[in-house]
């Protein structure tokens, strides 16, 4: 023990030190929680459990130090390599800021290999209990593409002289949503966004105070104790409100985007059991399915295992549909949705700006009976062209999270 600690009183030092106490114990306290019948209870789900409470620890943390002040915004990326929660879509990358009513904010875009963008202002978060979306638009709306940049403004009233995009923001604003789209997994640039305050920017920071510490370290306990019950809660509810293996019918989901469609199924498979799911990619602009872990709701290893498939990467059958493997094993077809062997995963399909009401259909078989049960002249995919999809996919992903 060094001489600071063996002088230090146990007790004392001010608001911030309370606050630092008050956090470790309510972190403590998520960790039992996590131990009820409610939660996954094999070791292995544990471990991931108290990796992932180890994440959201890290990941509100990181948002309370140095993305919560709309006076000096700074936007916070999550949902990446690391930062893992809320079902993460793996086709895009999403970055979130406070603003305030007040403000007038500038959203500087460089939309590089990013095929589509959407910002979206909100009143709060979802696993918070805010549901809602008081603004949308997205870079189809505003005619970009691959290769654009942008200036987009927000503010309460329209800038004089400012004929450029412009979002209002109501007095209920607090958030701002953007979401880039990557649905050609392409080894090339992402996009690019910064954000501003122009009515602030020549105002510094003051030091912080003990109760602003207390504020940064009770808004963070708050988000993760809220994100770790609130998904795990969810989860559990949307995938036990139809039989294992069968999905919802396709809806929307308030608090997400605007113009996409869900689709959610429980999946359990025997070691030797496959499901097969067939769907048509063109009911709509776009179209994903993506595994999720149960409990903890982070995206499976997309970037070293096939375990998402988009309408730009999906073979299709003659009809036009896709027919989706999810097993454990490679089934040695197209479209496999690698469970990476666990007995019950989370599956979650998008169908974006749909024309139709989507239709899907699944069917539990045996791993030996793939073959038989897709359309004659399904191609066969080798270890080698395997390891060439994964290897592509792994490219990609160091390209968009490379920072």
């Amino acid at each position: 023990m060094s001489t600071r600690d063996a002088n230090a009183a146990p007790e004392g030092g001010g608001e911030a030190a309370a606050a630092w106490r008050d956090f470790c114990g309510r972190m403590a306290e998520v960790g039992e929680r996590m131990l009820a019948p409610e939660f996954p209870g094999s070791e292995t789900e544990r471990a991931e459990g108290f990796r992932h409470l180890a994440n959201q620890v890290a990941c509100w943390l990181t948002y309370q130090l140095g993305s919560t002040d709309a006076r000096h915004p700074a936007l916070f990326t999550h949902n990446n390599l690391v930062y893992r929660w809320g079902g993460p879509n793996v086709d895009q990358n999403a970055r979130r800021a406070p603003v305030a009513a007040d403000g007038v904010y500038r959203l500087s875009v460089v939309m590089n290999s990013c095929e589509k963008f959407i910002v979206q202002v909100k009143p709060g978060n979802m696993h918070m209990g805010v549901r809602g979306v008081l603004a949308e638009v997205d870079s189809a709306a505003l005619g970009l593409g691959p290769g654009d940049t942008a200036e987009i403004v927000l503010s309460a009233e329209r800038p004089t002289g400012h004929d450029g995009p412009w979002i209002e923001l109501t007095p209920a604003a607090t958030l701002l949503h953007v979401r880039d789209y990557y649905y050609d997994w392409q080894p090339a640039q992402p996009a690019m966004f910064a954000l501003e305050r122009l009515d602030t920017a020549d105002r510094p920071r003051t030091p912080p105070t003990g109760a602003d510490i207390a504020r940064l370290l009770d808004g963070a306990a708050s988000m993760v104790e809220n994100s770790i019950t609130y998904w795990n809660d969810w989860v559990e509810r949307t995938a036990t409100a139809q039989p294992p293996n069968t999905f919802s019918v396709p809806a929307f989901v308030e608090g997400g985007v605007q113009d996409i469609v869900y689709a959610f199924s429980d999946v359990r498979l025997g070691p030797d059991e496959a499901l097969l799911v067939t769907v048509a990619p063109d009911q709509s602009d776009q179209w994903n399915a993506q595994l999720q872990s149960i409990g903890w709701f982070e995206s499976l290893d997309f970037a070293h295992r096939p375990t998402s498939v988009n309408q730009h990467q999906a073979h299709r059958n003659p009809d036009g549909t896709a027919t989706l493997v999810v097993a454990g094993r490679d089934p040695g077809t197209p479209n496999w949705l690698d469970t990476e062997g666990r007995e019950r995963v989370f599956c979650t399909q998008r169908w974006t700006g749909p024309r139709e009401q989507p239709h899907l259909t699944a069917e539990l078989v045996g791993l030996d009976r793939v073959f038989d049960r897709l359309p004659a002249g399904t191609p066969g995919i080798s270890p080698a062209e395997r390891t060439t999809e994964i290897r592509r996919r792994a490219e990609h992903v160091a390209w968009r999270f490379r920072a």
